[in-house]
């Protein structure tokens, strides 16, 4: 039972009368020592104790940590999770990201979040070597177009994407051919069933494979599709598609915000205490010969219970 201001006059006004620690503790179902504490107080200030926020009183963050919370957040445009990691990454400092949260959300650039999403259970994966595996995939961004994007499974690289007025396999083959001729043919492409990439319809597969599979055959890349209804298998690129729309209003560009994803922002999944971004990520991933590895087909599944 929690102690509320009358409570606690209670027990001051029970240790004036003479009364046993063990008494009071039972009645008000606290400790012996709570009330040994209460009244040593008591008998310091003269007053009834007043409540106090329990834990430890929140440490006052310096003007030096704001600047680098600061300076953090204008290079990464992110979370206070990354941020925490980021900043001891890069300037030797821990900063814990509720007191990062609390910064942001004094500069403007960070909600509240009472309810916090409940983490899904789901088994990630990954490919150990760079262009073990891409993903591909087309989202639309409101006032510019059709955005195709092809990202390094292993390293979170985007090698590949492009702008256009619509979502066509030849673009989608397009964009892939310049990502090969820049950073090597991946030994497999996983994408979902959507008609820029796969002959969705029977009628359809009997007229002809697309433009995209035929490309994939000819070049002997292997084709994994996504599960029917499950944008998590392909949740890379998707979760790429996120960032650029929510980041897209901080740069002149598409370009200029791949090349900051690529280059700048750093990642989680990645090697966090050597500030790596995926670009390193890619060169260090990619296998001594240069040659791209299959590593066979892993889906995500569901974890047990």
């Amino acid at each position: 039972m929690k102690l509320d201001p009358a409570k606690m006059a209670w027990i001051i006004g029970q240790k004036r009368k003479g009364a046993r620690n063990s008494v009071i503790a039972t009645a008000m179902k606290v400790s012996e020592r709570r009330v040994q504490e209460l009244w040593r107080e008591h008998r310091l200030s003269g007053k009834v104790p007043e409540l106090r926020r329990p834990g430890r009183k929140e440490a006052a963050t310096s003007a030096e940590e704001r600047g680098f919370i600061a300076r953090a957040y204008e290079e990464q445009r992110a979370s206070a999770c990354l941020l925490e990691r980021s900043i001891h990454a890069k300037y030797g400092v821990r900063i814990s990201h509720n007191r990062i949260h609390r910064v942001l959300k004094e500069m403007g650039v960070a909600l509240s979040e009472p309810r916090k999403q409940k983490r899904r259970k789901w088994v990630r994966y990954e490919r150990e070597f760079s262009n073990s595996m891409w993903h591909g995939d087309w989202t639309l961004l409101e006032g510019k177009g059709w955005l195709v994007a092809y990202i390094d499974d292993a390293s979170r690289f985007v090698v590949g994407y492009g702008l256009f007025p619509e979502a066509t396999s030849a673009h989608s083959v397009e964009v892939l051919e310049r990502a090969i001729s820049k950073h090597g043919r991946p030994a497999s492409i996983l994408t979902d069933r959507g008609i820029q990439f796969y002959a969705v319809e029977a009628d359809d597969r009997l007229r002809g494979l697309t433009v995209f599979e035929r490309y994939l055959i000819e070049h002997d890349i292997r084709h994994i599709l996504s599960r029917v209804n499950h944008p998590q298998t392909n949740g890379k690129v998707e979760r790429f598609f996120g960032t650029v729309k929510a980041k897209m209003k901080w740069f002149d560009s598409v370009d200029e915000l791949v090349a900051w994803y690529n280059t700048v922002r750093l990642h989680m999944s990645l090697n966090m205490e050597a500030a790596e971004t995926p670009y390193q990520a890619f060169l260090r991933k990619m296998p001594a010969d240069g040659r791209a590895r299959d590593e066979g087909t892993r889906e995500v599944q569901k974890a047990e219970g």
